[in-house]
Order: C-alpha cells, then structure tokens, then sequence
C-alpha cells in the first residue's frame, strides 16, 4: 500500500494507492510557509494511523520548489517509509515523442496513463482544467498525437482584474447565461461561458483534423465547476492524474 502525493502548481492532493483503488483523498493549497508542512505532517501521520500498511510515498510534481520543501520534510518527519519520486516518462507500449521530455509535465503524463485505464478502445483526448488548461491526445493505439497549453480560467481572470484599472476587484459567480447586464456578470458569464465554449470548440477541431472517434476526458482542480457548462458526454474526473500513477506503479516491478 503507497500514499501518493501529486505536487500541481496551486495544490497537493494525497491518497492512499493499493492496486488500482484510489482512496483517502485530501487536498493541501500550496503556500510557501510553515503551516503548509504542518498541516502535511498531520495528513501523513493520520493516513499512517489509518492505513498501517502503508510502507512507501510516491511523489509526482511539477512544482519543484514545493517538492524539494516536501522532499526534505518527508526525509527528516518519515524515515521509515521509502520515497520513490516519479522523473521518468516511459511507460511500456506508451508512443511518445515530445522535444524535451523533461518538459513534459508529469500530470499530463500521467493524465495520459489515467484516460487509458479508462478506454483503450478510442483515442482519448484530455483536458485538464487548473492553473494551466492542457489538452493531450493520444491514438486508439497509445501513440501521443500533440497537446495545447493554455493559460487556466483562473489565471486569466486574475491577469485580467490586475492588468485593467477600471474593472475593479471581483470574484467570478458561477453564471449560466449568455450575456451579463452588469460588470460583475460580463466577467462571470466570461469566466465560465467563454472557457466552457473554447474547450468544447478544440476538442471539436481535434476531432474534426483526425477523423475518429475520441472520448473527452475532463480533469483538474476546477473539474467540478466546468462540469455544468461542458457537454454531458465527456467523462469527469478529477482522480484521472492519481489513476494514471496508480497503473505506472501497478506495472513496475521495483515499487
């Protein structure tokens, strides 16, 4: 039994790993102070408690300044449970060619081993919503076709406020209509339309330019937000990073 720790670039999802099952799920906001490791260390201590088989801690990331703080407080708080950090981006039958594999974050990796534990019957595109919105597509045969990067809903809305000095400071609610009457509407209907619109009208170029059937997957940390404004038929899950590491530690021999 491994605890996972998932490093993204806002926050750090923890969860207990035993096969393919995924289960003790909990959420850290990433912030640079001593209250962050804290509330870590109890995380830890209490799945330990929970879970005394858990005999290894398995970390994938993309934000390196939070790893190496959770790194060296792992080393020092928990040295009676092996680290294995998660570097390499190989994974048996998994065609992938990208200039600079080092630059190919790991949760779009990883994102990439989740849809295919989910279908292996189609090409699979995947969009994953957080500070960055990604898409990756692979084939029917598991050969990654390309990707987008894009920057995220949030990351966009706060560019936006700070970079505009009329706006003013808002918070996005969540609207469903077309057009707003007020300011605060405009960029709540903004916020979740137009992303909403941009997302479904790539995922219809993609389809359109490769002529298949693809299953859309939707991941990331505002999943649960998008999830009312995107189309019905696109699979939502937020567990899809943690799915995709859980199958590459399933499938190698030294963990």
């Amino acid at each position: 039994m491994k605890l996972i720790l998932e490093i993204g670039n806002s926050s750090t999802k923890l969860a207990v790993c035993n096969g393919f099952k995924i289960s003790n799920i909990n959420y850290l906001e990433n912030i640079d102070n001593s209250r962050f490791l804290v509330n870590l260390n109890n995380i830890i201590k209490n799945l330990v408690l929970k879970k005394p088989n858990i005999n290894q801690i398995v970390i994938s990331y993309v934000n390196r300044k939070i790893m190496s703080k959770i790194k060296k407080n792992i080393i020092n708080k928990f040295p009676n449970l092996k680290l294995n950090i998660l570097k390499e981006k190989k994974y048996k039958n998994f065609k992938i060619k990208y200039k600079n594999i080092d630059s190919f974050g790991s949760d779009r990796f990883f994102n990439c081993l989740g849809a295919r534990t989910l279908n292996n019957k189609t090409g699979s595109i995947v969009v994953d919503i957080g500070t960055a919105t990604t898409f990756d597509v692979i084939s029917s045969d598991f050969e990654y076709l390309g990707g987008l990067i894009i920057p995220g809903p949030l990351t966009s809305f706060s560019s936006l406020l700070s970079n505009t000095s009329m706006i003013g400071k808002y918070e996005p609610n969540y609207k469903s209509g077309i057009l707003g009457k007020s300011t605060h509407d405009c960029l709540s209907i903004g916020f979740t339309q137009g992303n909403s619109k941009m997302i479904e009208s790539l995922v219809l170029n993609i389809v359109n330019k490769y002529g298949k059937s693809y299953q859309t997957f939707i991941t990331g940390g505002l999943t649960d937000i998008f999830k009312k404004y995107l189309p019905k038929k696109y699979i939502f899950d937020k567990l899809l990073t943690l799915k995709g590491i859980a199958l590459y530690i399933k499938n190698y021999d030294d963990f």
